[in-house]
């Protein structure tokens, strides 16, 4: 007996419209009228004999049926979609995109992406940065996230990398030029270096050791963190660095901790597969690797 299913096209229709809860998103999506999304949503519902959707005004909402069969229907396209990408791209093979911060792939995952690609040539990775500090999940098209999350918040699922910490950082020039920095009060007399959208950083930092930034002497403002380290690494003050991204730097020699006062910032970074990607082995196989690659804890309390 052949199996009793709707047309696929308002299979679609219906899902779009109940992700956004909107005809005219869906359809924009699917790259037809949004009459047209009406018109298949009408036929799915009289194939099922109830109906999905209250429609008041120009408002849209799913009924109790229609939230049920929204659900179900997730799930099972979900399993399309695997089943699909499990034989367009081989197992071991094709394109992995992970979705991340610029400065953290920047800093911190591009050195160290040589080392994947030596023992997984087979596997392309795309990296896409993200500046959206949010705790949302993988977006479509996407197989990998790294994920910033407060500690406060919970996370039931994803793989914990690291925390984050903060810690003032100069090159070793700046300190032979202008003197060893032996306390907070010592800093408050240097040129301390920020970015200006992270302006919390050094008044964080200083009132976590119970100090405070009024008395502070000099300034220097710039508008990335890469630009804050290379200003640092210029002598020209003291930037504050968040760990693991100044890891590298401090490992060579082209910044140092001119005081040993980690701060943690309440911030730990996760790493999440999207539910199409998780069963892919280039997915299981860079989980892997990056989960061996990241520094312990007691690591980042240490320069």
């Amino acid at each position: 007996m052949g199996r009793r299913l709707p047309p696929f096209a308002a299979i679609k229709a219906f899902e779009a419209a109940a992700r956004y809860c909107n005809f005219q998103q869906a359809a924009e999506e699917l790259h037809i009228s949004p009459s047209a999304v009406s018109h298949q949503i009408k036929s799915l519902e009289d194939f099922v004999g109830v109906g999905l959707f209250i429609r008041n005004n120009n408002r849209l909402t799913l009924t109790h049926d229609g939230k049920v069969y929204y659900k179900e229907l997730q799930l099972s396209l979900d399993g399309i979609e695997r089943a699909t990408n499990a034989v367009m791209r081989p197992r071991g093979h094709g394109e992995l995109t992970i979705s991340l911060f610029p400065t953290l792939a920047e800093l911190w995952l591009i050195p160290r992406l040589g080392a994947f690609h030596e023992d997984h040539p087979n596997v392309t990775i795309r990296l896409s940065s993200n500046t959206d500090k949010s705790n949302e999940f993988p977006p479509d098209g996407v197989d990998l996230s790294i994920r910033y999350i407060h500690e406060d918040d919970p996370d039931d699922e994803g793989d914990f990398l690291f925390p984050e910490t903060m810690i003032p950082v100069c090159s070793r020039t700046y300190l032979e030029t202008h003197g060893p920095i032996e306390s907070e009060e010592d800093l408050l007399e240097r040129t301390l270096i920020y970015c200006n959208w992270e302006r919390d950083e050094w008044p964080y930092w200083f009132g976590d050791v119970g100090k405070s930034t009024a008395n502070a002497k000099s300034w220097l403002e710039l508008d990335t963190r890469g630009h804050a380290l290379k200003a640092a690494s210029e002598g020209l003050g003291i930037a504050m660095g968040r760990r693991p991204f100044v890891d590298d730097a401090l490992v060579s020699g082209r910044l140092v901790t001119p005081l040993m006062r980690p701060v943690s910032t309440g911030f730990r970074y996760f790493l999440t597969a999207s539910r199409q990607s998780s069963d892919f082995a280039g997915v299981r196989r860079f989980r892997e690797w990056l989960l061996s690659i990241c520094p312990s804890e007691e690591s980042l309390l240490v320069a």
